[in-house]
């Protein structure tokens, strides 16, 4: 008989120990969860020329910030000579805004993020251009401020 209560004894504190730890870990998990702050997403033009002369290079450079654990499919610059100055959300497609060229060198693929982008590109026509970086995670559409640059004679 003492060797049964004994041995219920140790059950019952072995139990009670259990769900002690069931309960802790449950706990911490949830203040974890509530400590959880989502990734941020951002696109950022680094680097760009002012003026470039029509006909020559000018070199763009790009990065795209989010958590290591992401990739992006597409990312380039766009790039018109109508401004689209308005505010760009992440629903705001390329085809849904107003410009027209772009350069394909990441369009297809998986690009490890975070990371720094660039292209060279080159304007033939003298005048205003106005260009955004973009870069599409996760189907969200990411852009970047505007800016513009003057193409020379």
């Amino acid at each position: 008989m003492f060797r049964k209560n004994i041995t219920i004894s140790i059950f019952i504190i072995g139990l009670f120990a259990f769900l002690g730890l069931v309960y802790f870990n449950y706990l911490k998990a949830q203040r974890d969860i509530r400590a959880t702050k989502p990734s941020l997403l951002s696109v950022e033009l680094i680097s760009f020329p002012e003026k470039i002369r029509a006909g020559g290079n000018g070199t763009f450079i790009w990065s795209v910030d989010a958590s290591p654990d992401l990739t992006t499919s597409f990312t380039t610059i766009f790039w018109g000579e109508e401004s689209s100055p308005s505010a760009l959300t992440k629903f705001d497609s390329p085809a849904a805004v107003g410009y027209p060229n772009s350069q394909l060198d990441y369009a297809t693929g998986s690009f490890s993020l975070p990371d720094t982008f660039d292209v060279n590109l080159s304007f033939v026509k003298p005048g205003k251009i106005w260009f955004r970086a973009y870069a599409k995670i996760k189907g969200e559409h990411l852009w970047s401020k505007e800016f513009s640059l003057e193409v020379e004679k």
